[in-house]
């Protein structure tokens, strides 16, 4: 279980076990790569439009051009916790993601010298904040008190066309992180995390610039290359659920993917694939009617011979996603989407329903559930 632990204790010592955005489909990354993962955009009316709409990109001058900003409650499921050292609970989950549009100027001064250019570009921008407080039990012994946990995750990255492919992205991680499995004192049981990581590729996504800052240290500068000799799209770390929101699933379809992440020593290699998992009918008829409020959803309230009937909730795809580039694999995470019904006229936007994200040890499960959609796309 060493890969899963690594990056749940990076991604999100509270659970967040993987995050990525795409890296594919340039002129500098897809000489030798194969396989590459095949990006709509999901997020859009028109899921063909392979750009970036002028109406999702914020602007002073066109204070109407909105981001989409959703929230989420996020819960602890310890039913099946196998773990017979320790527990974990969790309380006041709060999660919030923002995706819009802007411009990224290559010429800043954190950029590193020889990756600037002069020309500023239009990019996505995608951000999730996860707020979260956590406390540690011995089994049948002391308890901590409670840690305020947050995560922040900043990623900026091209259109569907590029396959997302990332020019930049920030992880600030201030969480307390299971630190092992078996644990004869309090202490050992969790790990307080202080950290920034900052990674800065190149225009032509060859290579990646990665600085990790932990509390107290000075920062720590490495530089990873050769990413156009992968053989598959590589990914990331912030922006898992834009990339899975682009892909296209059936019941027997998977993607090989490549996935960045500096926590977890570089890049290895992952499988998101089509899932069974459901949505309980209660939660589903709570997501239903927080996107119908966004126009994102409308209700079937009669059959097709015009008698009533009730509403059955949104349609939904369940993608899973597990670590396979070895012997130690770990446990899936599923997101469940809504589904693309029309590609021409897609309502629901793909919208991300659910996660539901495994802790590392058999500590348990955290449950991400949408709860409100604050601002959807301008265009409709």
């Amino acid at each position: 279980m060493k890969k899963l632990i690594k990056i749940t204790a990076a991604a999100l010592a509270a659970g967040m076990t993987v995050t990525l955005a795409g890296c594919s489909g340039c002129a500098g990354c897809s000489g030798n790569a194969r396989n590459l993962t095949v990006i709509n955009s999901n997020w859009y009316s028109d899921t063909t439009f392979g750009g970036i709409q002028q109406s999702f990109i914020l602007s002073d001058e066109h204070p109407e051009y909105t981001k989409e900003e959703i929230q989420y409650s996020v819960t602890f499921d310890g039913t099946n916790s196998s773990n017979t050292s320790y527990s974990v609970e969790y309380k006041d989950g709060n999660f919030v993601t923002e995706f819009y549009a802007t411009q990224y100027d290559w010429n800043a001064e954190n950029i590193p010298s020889n990756y600037r250019s002069a020309k500023p570009e239009t990019v996505y921008c995608y951000k999730t904040v996860l707020t979260i407080s956590v406390k540690y039990t011995l089994k049948g012994g002391a308890s901590s008190d409670w840690f305020d946990d947050s995560v922040e995750t900043l990623c900026y990255f091209r259109s569907a066309k590029d396959n997302l492919q990332p020019v930049y992205s920030k992880q600030v991680l201030k969480t307390t992180s299971p630190a092992e499995n078996k644990a004869d004192s309090l202490d050992k049981a969790y790990k307080r995390v202080d950290v920034t990581y900052e990674n800065f590729y190149n225009k032509n996504c060859v290579e990646i610039t990665s600085v990790t800052t932990e509390a107290g240290k000075q920062p720590e500068t490495k530089v990873y290359g050769g990413l156009n000799k992968l053989k598959t799209s590589l990914f990331d770390n912030s922006s898992l659920y834009v990339a899975l929101r682009g892909m296209k699933f059936s019941t027997t379809s998977a993607h090989s993917i490549n996935l960045f992440s500096p926590a977890a020593g570089g890049i290895s290699t992952y499988t998101a694939y089509s899932g069974i998992n459901t949505l309980g009918a209660e939660e589903r008829k709570s997501i239903s009617a927080a996107l119908e409020k966004k126009e994102l959803y409308v209700p079937v309230t009669k059959d097709a011979d015009g008698n009533d009937v009730e509403d059955a909730g949104v349609k939904y795809n369940a993608l899973s996603v597990a670590y396979t580039g070895g012997p130690l694999s770990g446990s899936a995470q599923t997101v469940w989407y809504a589904a693309v019904e029309n590609a021409d006229n897609n309502t629901s936007r793909a919208t991300m329903l659910k996660m539901s994200v495994p802790l590392s040890f058999g500590l348990g499960t955290l449950n991400y559930v949408l709860e409100e959609v604050n601002f959807t796309l301008w265009n409709k």
